[in-house]
């Protein structure tokens, strides 16, 4: 039956349902395993919730087991370490007939690591070249973009001087049209209009022949 549907207990903790959460709990602590585990053992030990069980070890028994907490802690780091060693030595620590690695499995466990090494310094040198590669890459891209934009900032220049100087001609020759146009009684008003060096209309008196000598 799942623990909700079960009847919980409700009832004040008593000293001996704190004794056995901490019992269980502490085997979790040196067996490596995890304290919401010894929270749900405790759970069905006790009749209670396991939330019940975590709220009561954080308050008040977790303060009580603390020295003995910490040499739980201790004996698992212990525990740890000797299978550790135990698995380099090729062999399980409860096992019997467990041995020392022989001189081919160190030899081949020495070149998968030589092996591993030798392929992420490649991987690093090829990362480093590639690195250098995209460097000068970028060099050569702002370069021609320099060269570029010098470019266009001299073709902008000629541009501008161009259209100046097609609208000074512009207006220079719509002066010059409507100077010819000039009808015979604008001439016979005695003046006239002529181009000056800067390209602007001027308007003189009309010049009276000279009278032809007798």
């Amino acid at each position: 039956m799942r623990q909700s549907n079960r009847a919980m207990r409700q009832d004040a903790w008593t000293t001996e349902d704190d004794e056995i959460l901490a019992e269980i709990v502490l085997k979790h602590i040196k067996q490596g395993s995890t304290q919401l585990a010894g929270f749900n053992e405790a759970s069905r030990r006790l009749g209670r919730t396991a939330a019940a069980c975590g709220f009561r070890w954080n308050a008040c028994v977790r303060k009580q087991q603390r020295n003995i907490i910490e040499i739980a802690k201790e004996e698992r780091k212990r525990s740890k370490s000797e299978r550790v060693q135990a698995q380099m030595e090729g062999g399980d620590l409860d096992h019997p007939t467990a041995t020392l690695m022989s001189w081919a499995q160190v030899l081949r466990f020495l070149r998968q690591e030589k092996n591993t090494a030798q392929e992420w310094a490649s991987r690093w040198r090829n990362a480093e070249r590639q690195a250098t590669e995209w460097k000068n890459r970028f060099r050569e891209l702002q370069d021609e973009h320099r060269r570029i934009r010098d470019e266009y900032q001299q073709l902008r220049n000629d541009y501008d001087t161009v259209a100046k100087d097609y609208k000074v001609l512009v207006q220079i020759m719509e002066r010059a049209r409507k100077a010819a146009i000039l009808d015979d009684t604008q001439l016979s008003e005695g003046f006239m209009y002529q181009i000056d060096e800067f390209g602007n209309l001027e308007r003189v008196d009309h010049v009276e022949p000279m009278e032809r000598a007798e």
